[in-house]
């Protein structure tokens, strides 16, 4: 694989030979942001979505003891209570960012508010959590019909954040982009709008065929692209002419839809209309969807860094199914039938190791299982913090971490549960100063006493998390989402000296 260190902007300098380069072009190179030291906010957003939960002992408003058939294990939680993070109390699943504790956030006691408010039982569900894991928007039901198709009535804050950085710092190439290690999973919690569900890339080859298309290190451009991006743009415009006139004619409702159509394709349109940068594209991308995730998800990695580097988007989504991982220590034990389990199962199985459960001889295995499927999940996050922490990419002053910020969370906390309350988030990255990193905040009211009560009770929720995230790419909303949470505003605390 490339040593991206000759990539992006520093490549393309070495490549002119030391001659001079007019601002512009040198922007076009590497992002608007390297020339901008903008106060107002963070400039770039990842978002790492783990589908199936994480390994706590939620129990919907309270928490499981650890003396029943259900195991009483929280490993996403740090092993102080103490607010200030330190790379010797980082809990098991967060071992492998032990070099980045300073640049994190990791909360406990934030609910998916959508999710329980709409749930049967309070708790969530696997369509229900998916679409509003990212969305905190209510969900729309075809019909009464259990099986009937469901759709989040809003976008997921990607999507948001995207438009709102293209307003604040100009288009780029790509609003966002969306790679996905593929597997089990319930659904995509990323939204466009209405009833617009957006899905992810699970192939690192087209993706790198889609985002480095027609970039060429010359700043040459290819013929036949020049010609296939002329009949898109010739589709797109009449796509766009055909359904602009039924906005006057169409119900209330779906007048959402066809608004959110018209956005996605005024979006292609811009697309399809950028300047294409000169840039280095990386090399030895050749991995497709059905090869193992460990490969994927590494190269997934490096093209959300090489798109940054010569900024072709300043949006990247990366989506990790429900998998088991036998490529760790602890992916396939050499007894019994936990490495056989589908990753969803892996799960289930947490309701049955527990002491007097049916599969307490496992219980062992089982927990180590499950720490390495989720540390190999933060080894990802690991690899993006370190590329953007790479000082050769370094911003006036500032590296792409410090402008950065990421987002890491999941449609469960305990996956064995359903459960949508107490959501696993990590938030790592500078968010250009906006938040007060290196700690550890719970937000469960109970926080004092949780490990020898078990009980649980909170009233933060995901609108106040993805409103905080809002603030800290400058905007001032008051809210994000439905009505379900119980205040508005971002979460205390995350801005705090």
């Amino acid at each position: 694989m490339k040593n991206f260190k000759h990539s992006g902007r520093r490549g393309f300098l070495k490549m002119a030979g030391g001659a001079a380069v007019t601002l512009p072009l040198l922007e076009y190179t590497h992002g608007e942001a390297w020339a901008n030291d903008d106060p107002a906010g963070a400039e770039r957003f990842i978002t790492v979505f783990s589908h199936g939960g994480t390994l706590t002992n939620q129990a919907n408003t309270d928490m499981f003891d650890g003396k029943g058939s259900h195991h009483g294990l929280d490993h996403w939680k740090p092993t102080s209570s103490a607010e200030q993070l330190k790379a010797e109390t980082l809990g098991a699943i967060h071992q492998p960012l032990k070099a980045f504790v300073n640049d994190l956030l990791i909360l406990r006691g934030v609910d998916n508010g959508a999710a329980a408010a709409q749930a049967k039982y309070g708790s969530g569900g696997h369509g229900l959590s998916n679409k509003t894991a990212l969305t905190a928007a209510t969900m729309i039901k075809e019909s009464e019909d259990d099986d009937a198709p469901t759709w989040s009535s809003g976008p997921s804050i990607d999507y948001v954040i995207a438009e709102r950085l293209a307003a604040r710092l100009g288009e780029t190439k790509m609003s966002r982009i969306h790679l996905k290690i593929d597997g089990h999973n319930y659904g995509s919690p990323y939204y466009a709008g209405n009833k617009q569900g957006l899905s992810g890339e699970k192939s690192p080859k087209a993706a790198f065929d889609t985002i480095f298309e027609g970039i060429t290190n010359d700043g040459k451009a290819d013929p036949a692209f020049v010609r296939r991006r002329a009949m898109r743009e010739s589709v797109v415009s009449g796509l766009l002419s055909a359904f602009n006139p039924f906005k006057s004619v169409v119900s209330a409702a779906d007048r959402l839809t066809v608004e959110a159509h018209i956005d996605h394709l005024h979006t292609l349109e811009t697309e399809l209309s950028f300047p294409l940068p000169v840039c280095e594209s990386p090399d030895g991308i050749d991995a497709d969807s059905k090869m193992a995730g460990d490969i994927v998800g590494s190269q997934h990695v490096k093209l959300i860094l090489a798109a940054f580097r010569c900024g072709l988007t300043r949006v990247a989504n990366l989506e990790i199914a429900d998998i088991l991982t036998p490529w760790t220590a602890a992916g396939v034990p050499a007894s019994g039938p936990v490495g056989h389990y589908l990753g969803h199962a892996l799960h289930h199985m947490g309701r049955d190791v527990g002491p007097t459960g049916p599969l307490a001889h496992l219980a062992a295995e089982w927990e180590a299982e499950m720490i390495d499927n989720r540390r190999w999940r933060m080894s990802l996050i690991k690899e993006l913090l370190e590329g953007l922490s790479d000082p050769d990419f370094a911003e006036g002053g500032k590296t792409m971490l410090d402008r950065s910020l990421l987002l890491y969370t999941s449609e469960f906390s305990n996956g064995s549960r359903h459960e949508s309350n107490n959501s696993p988030v990590l938030l790592a990255g500078g968010a250009n100063g906006y938040f007060n990193t290196g700690r550890y905040l719970n937000y469960n009211e109970h926080a004092a006493t949780e490990t020898t009560s078990f009980n649980y009770e909170s009233k933060e929720s995901n609108h106040n998390l993805f409103t905080s995230i809002l603030h800290a790419f400058g905007e001032s909303d008051t809210h994000f989402g439905n009505d379900a949470a119980e205040h508005e505003g971002p979460l205390p605390n995350l801005t705090g000296g």
